[in-house]
């Protein structure tokens, strides 16, 4: 039982990653609209202190994850809706997407860091601390995002909704991010800041956990 849910997962995941190399000109947009906001932030500030960059990091980080998670629920995902409705299990579907936009957004996290460090003197002083950040921080945003997005699908106009309601949903997320990062990167010392990891921890869990239970109801309908 658990090998064909894993098999089906897999086979979803392989077909998003199929999707996508055959529309690379899609990743390449999000890439170079990563590196654009990057190198227009450097223009813009010239010295990029550690608290600027920790703000540029969070901003960019927000609207890049927005817009690549959003081409993911493009056309052609509303073209084969009856295709995933009748062939897979919800649950599975909303898996697959969020580990998908998950590893995209790790990508996405990892470049940005040394995009950003490549255009200013910051460097995280605790790659640890920023590496778990990424991870938490990237999975939050998948599950919240990969969330609406499938349930914006159903509605007549998905960017606008997608837009409305995951930006509020991510607030806890971004706030919890701006602090760790800020520890990570030397600018506060804060012996419990292992409490915000596991309330980033407990914020991520929450969502997926209400995901699931809920998004297997909204989809049926």
């Amino acid at each position: 039982m658990k090998s064909s849910v894993l098999q089906r997962v897999g086979s979803l995941i392989s077909k998003e990653l199929l999707l996508d190399f055959k529309e690379k000109h899609v990743i390449y947009a999000i890439f170079l609209y990563m590196l654009t906001n990057v190198f227009v932030a450097y223009k813009t500030f010239i010295d990029i202190r550690p608290m600027i960059w920790n703000s540029l990091y969070v901003l960019i980080f927000l609207f890049v994850a927005l817009n690549s998670i959003l081409k993911s629920f493009s056309n052609r995902f509303n073209s084969r809706h009856l295709f995933y409705y009748s062939l897979y299990n919800p649950t599975e579907l909303l898996i697959s997407k969020v580990l998908y936009n998950f590893f995209f957004l790790v990508i996405i996290s990892i470049l940005m860091v040394f995009t950003l460090s490549f255009f200013s003197d910051v460097f995280p002083k605790d790659l640890r601390l920023m590496a778990v950040t990424i991870l938490l921080g990237a999975f939050g945003f998948s599950v919240c995002f990969s969330f609406v997005a499938l349930l914006s699908v159903k509605s007549g106009n998905s960017s606008t909704v997608f837009s409305i309601l995951a930006i509020p949903l991510v607030v806890p997320i971004l706030l919890l991010q701006v602090k760790i990062n800020a520890v990570s990167l030397g600018l506060i010392i804060d012996s419990t800041i292992s409490k915000d990891l596991w309330l980033l921890v407990g914020v991520d869990l929450l969502f997926m956990a209400v995901a699931i239970i809920l998004f297997p109801l909204l989809w049926r309908e």
